[in-house]
C-alpha cells in the first residue's frame, strides 16, 4: 500500500474565549510533575463519516471555538513553563488542520502503522519536541481529515502537567463543550497537584538516563482480545490456586515476564509500574489534573533470573497493599491529603534513588484502562479507535488501554529495535496477543 502522506492545511493559536484573573496566573509545578522527563501525553482518537458533519471547515470551526472556551477552564494549557511554575498568560495552545488524500481511513485502521500514526500528531511544527514538552507550547492540537470523510484528532499535552487520566478528563470536558453540555455532565478541572505532592524544588534531580534520547526505538501493537485474556486470567489462577488476576494484572505480568527475556548488561531489571491516585485516595477528586500517580519498583530479577508468572502476580499484589497500607497510614495520621502526599512522595522518591542506570535497566507498564476516552463524541459519534502513548517514544514502555469493547487490551510497547525482534516473536506472549491486527469499526 502506498505510504500515506499528511499534507497540513493550516496552523492556529488558539487563546482562551475569556482572560486568566490575575489571581491564578502562576501554576506551581509538584515535585513529580518536576522529575518527570520532558515529553508530551498524547492521544488519538479516530472518527469514520458522519452525514450530519459534512464540511471539514464546520467541524474544524466547531473544534477550534469549544477548544477556546475549554481553555478557559484548563487556563495552565494556554501559558508557558517558567522553571517550576506554569506562566498562565494566555499565550494559547497550538491547532493544526491537516489532510490526508492518498489513503482512505479503513485502509489506515487495516494495518495500522505506528510511524505513519506519528504524522498525526503536530509535534513536525516544533524543531525539537523534548524542549518544547519542557517549556511551550504546552498543548498542541491536530485535526487531520481523510478524503472518505473520517477524521483523527491527535493532542499532545506536556507531562509536565498532565498524566494519562488528565489527558482524558481534559477530552471528555473539551467534547461536553462541543455539544454544549459540559456544564451539566463534567466537574471543572482543578489544577491543584502541588497541594497534594509538595512543591517542585528546582535544586532537586533524580539520576537521568543519559543515553535514553539516543537509542533508537520501535513501538508496535499487540491486542490481547477478550477470549483470550480469559484464557490467560483463568491459565495463571489454576496454577497453585492464586485468586483469578484482573486483566491488566495478567498483561501486566506477561508482559513483563518477556521484556525480563531481553538481553542486557546490566545487573538487574526492574519494573515500574503506574498506578494513578485519585481513585485510591478519597480526597481527592477524579478531576484534578496533573501527575497525581505513583509509580515505584515494583518487581526486580537478577541478570540470568527468569520470570515465573505467577511468581510475578503475587508480587505485583504485594506491591499494591502495600501502597494501600501507606495511604492508610497518612490517612490515619493526619486529616491532610498533602500529608499523604508528602508520605508517597518520600517513598517514591527513596526507591528512584537507589536505582543506578549503569546497574539497573528499567522497564515501565502503564496502564490507560478505564479511562473514559472512548465517550469522547464532539456531536459527530464516540471515536471507533483510541492510542494512548508518549511522545517522543519512550524506551522500554509498554502503555495499555481498553480495546474498544471494554474486555479487550491493547499494549502499545516501545524497546530498542534490537530487542523488539526478540519481544515480537515470543510465543508465549502470541498465544494470547495478535501482533497489529485490524482496527475493527
Amino acid at each position: 500500500m502506498e505510504a500515506m502522506k499528511v499534507e497540513t492545511i493550516s496552523k492556529e493559536i488558539i487563546k482562551p474565549s475569556s482572560a486568566t484573573p490575575n489571581d491564578l496566573r502562576t501554576l506551581q509545578l509538584s515535585i513529580y510533575d518536576h522529575i518527570l522527563p520532558p515529553i508530551y501525553t498524547v492521544a488519538f482518537l479516530f472518527y469514520t463519516k458522519d452525514d450530519l458533519v459534512s464540511q471539514e471547515q464546520n467541524t474544524s470551526h466547531k473544534l477550534k471555538t469549544s477548544l477556546s472556551k475549554t481553555l478557559t477552564k484548563f487556563y495552565p494549557l494556554a501559558g508557558r513553563i517558567n522553571g517550576v511554575t506554569v506562566e498562565c498568560n494566555d499565550e494559547g495552545a497550538v491547532f493544526v488542520e491537516a489532510r490526508v488524500d492518498n489513503c482512505p481511513l479503513s485502509g489506515f485502521l487495516r494495518s495500522p502503522d505506528y510511524k505513519a500514526l506519528q504524522q498525526l500528531l503536530p509535534l513536525d511544527i516544533v524543531q525539537n519536541p523534548y524542549e518544547a514538552a519542557a517549556t511551550w507550547p504546552l498543548l498542541m492540537v491536530k485535526a487531520t481529515y481523510f478524503q472518505c470523510g473520517g477524521m483523527s484528532i491527535g493532542i499532545c499535552i506536556t507531562h509536565k502537567i498532565a498524566d494519562a487520566a488528565s489527558i482524558s478528563t481534559f477530552v471528555r470536558f473539551w467534547a461536553a463543550t462541543a455539544r454544549g453540555e459540559n456544564d451539566a455532565v463534567m466537574e471543572n478541572p482543578e489544577f491543584v497537584a502541588a497541594n497534594f505532592y509538595p512543591p517542585a524544588n528546582e535544586a532537586f534531580r533524580l539520576p537521568m538516563d543519559e543515553q535514553a534520547n539516543k537509542r533508537s526505538n520501535i513501538t508496535k501493537r499487540f491486542v490481547f482480545p477478550a477470549s483470550k485474556l480469559e484464557e490467560l486470567r483463568n491459565n495463571v489462577a489454576s496454577i497453585e490456586a492464586l485468586d483469578r488476576p484482573t486483566r491488566v494484572e495478567s498483561v501486566t505480568a506477561l508482559i513483563w515476564k518477556c521484556f525480563a527475556s531481553n538481553k542486557s548488561t546490566c545487573d538487574h531489571k526492574v519494573l515500574i509500574q503506574l498506578a494513578n491516585l485519585r481513585s485510591k485516595i478519597p480526597s481527592l477528586q477524579e478531576s484534578l489534573i496533573g501527575n497525581i500517580m505513583f509509580s515505584s519498583v515494583v518487581l526486580s530479577i537478577g541478570r540470568e533470573e527468569e520470570v515465573k508468572l505467577e511468581e510475578a502476580l503475587r508480587d505485583l499484589r504485594k506491591k499494591k497493599e502495600e501502597l494501600g497500607i501507606v495511604i492508610q497510614d497518612a490517612d490515619r495520621s493526619s486529616d491532610s491529603s498533602s500529608m499523604a502526599g508528602s508520605k508517597i512522595a518520600n517513598l517514591m522518591l527513596t526507591k528512584y534513588s537507589q536505582l543506578s542506570y549503569e546497574t539497573h535497566e528499567p522497564y515501565t507498564v502503564s496502564s490507560w484502562c478505564k479511562l473514559p476516552l472512548y465517550e469522547a463524541s464532539f456531536g459527530w459519534g464516540c471515536p471507533v479507535w483510541v492510542v494512548g502513548n508518549v511522545a517522543p517514544a519512550f524506551g522500554n514502555l509498554a502503555i495499555l488501554i481498553d480495546s474498544k469493547d471494554g474486555q479487550g487490551i491493547e499494549a502499545f510497547v516501545t524497546l530498542p529495535e534490537e530487542n523488539m525482534l526478540a519481544f515480537e516473536q515470543n510465543q508465549e506472549l502470541l498465544a494470547f496477543a495478535s501482533l497489529n491486527p485490524t482496527v475493527l469499526v
